[in-house]
């Protein structure tokens, strides 16, 4: 099949994104893509793949604005073009639906979401005038989600005849040649660590509760440090003036980031209920991080929060333990269990990573 997928972020701030392309490649298909960086997605040279980069917008107030257009005109121009030669067209984000608009309706459509989300501003950052996904959700050839609560929270929401499919955010481990210099480095320092590494890696938003790790870092500081890893934001700052033990390691590209995940000993999944831009209180209740899989493949066990989201995959998979109360000596109390059965838990890790059978459930997802 020729599939022409429009990302209209930056592929590398989307690890699922990223391994679309790799599952539709290892499949035979012919794909097209168009993005806003040049990063390759660490794709080998693939006669399949015709890759498009889109040029970024201004800064500024009224250049901004104007850009903005200028940007939808090129990427709608650039759009209708690619799909002469395309029988399907996959959309990986609620922007990128907002920005291509009821271009959609012309293409078989797969609309795929990365978050909860009933809606978003038509325009960025003015919120008075919602975009109405609910009418290209409609209408799509599928609608795609990454977890099984969320399909039907998203069929309620738009009023959908069908529940969406559900596709999991996990990644494929690739083969990884030539490290960069500057990432050898943090490797190098990291492997030098004598204490074991509890590691967060991912976004700092409102919805992520870390304060409860970093405090029983310290507590147990002979033992265990804590590593964050991700772009660097408010809350990233705010953790770390609060806490000058936090051991922070900024953005790395994926999927490099993973060597640093390899290394630790114990991966964090902290989440909270909170309004985080403009995705739905419930986002973070019903998450569905690619982390799960990124620590899951590295046989890292883990922590996670009391939610929706995370109990069922940790219930269902004995891949770590649920927190259900934000104390110190509540944490420290499953570190000690994690320690006494590490060996099985790592075992159970890479079973759940392994059992997830991404390519025929893309492939369905197709038919």
């Amino acid at each position: 099949m020729r599939i022409l997928v429009v990302h209209s972020c930056q592929i590398n701030a989307f690890p699922p994104v990223r391994n679309l392309i790799e599952i539709l490649l290892r499949n035979n298909h012919n794909i097209t893509v168009i993005t806003r960086d040049d990063s390759g997605v660490y794709l080998k040279e693939n006669p399949n793949l015709k890759y498009i980069v889109l040029p970024e917008g201004a800064t500024g107030k009224i250049t901004a604005g104007l850009a903005y257009i200028k940007k939808l005109k090129i990427l709608r121009e650039t759009v209708e073009k690619e799909m002469e030669n395309c029988d399907l067209l996959w959309t990986t984000t609620d922007s990128t639906v907002r920005d291509l608009g009821k271009l959609v309706f012309k293409y078989k459509h797969v609309m795929q979401m990365m978050e909860l989300i009933e809606d978003i501003p038509l325009i960025p950052g003015l919120p008075y005038i919602q975009s109405n996904l609910k009418q290209y959700a409609k209408k799509a050839y599928k609608v795609v989600v990454p977890e099984y609560n969320r399909a039907h929270i998203q069929k309620t929401w738009w009023d959908l005849e069908k529940v969406p499919s559900v596709l999991p955010n996990k990644m494929t481990m690739p083969e990884i040649d030539a490290v960069p210099e500057d990432i050898q480095k943090i490797i190098l320092e990291i492997k030098n660590e004598k204490r074991k590494i509890l590691l967060y890696q991912g976004v700092f938003l409102s919805d992520r509760d870390l304060d409860l790790y970093a405090q029983t870092a310290e507590k147990l500081k002979d033992e265990y440090c804590l590593y964050i890893m991700g772009r660097d934001m408010p809350y990233r700052r705010e953790l770390c003036d609060k806490y000058p033990h936090i051991k922070y390691i900024p953005f790395i590209k994926p999927p490099f980031h993973l060597l640093v995940t390899q290394l630790a000993y114990v991966g964090l999944l902290p989440y909270k209920a909170a309004k985080s831009q403009h995705y739905s209180i419930l986002n973070a209740l019903y998450c569905a991080p690619n982390k799960i899989y990124e620590y899951a493949a590295c046989g890292l066990p883990m922590i996670g929060s009391d939610v929706p989201g995370l109990t069922y995959p940790f219930s269902v998979n004995d891949i770590g333990y649920i927190c259900k109360e934000k104390k110190v000596e509540e944490v420290i109390k499953i570190i000690r269990l994690i320690e006494n059965r590490y060996d099985e838990l790592v075992s159970n890790c890479l079973k759940f990573y392994d059992k997830t059978d991404m390519d025929n459930i893309v492939e369905e997802i197709l038919r």
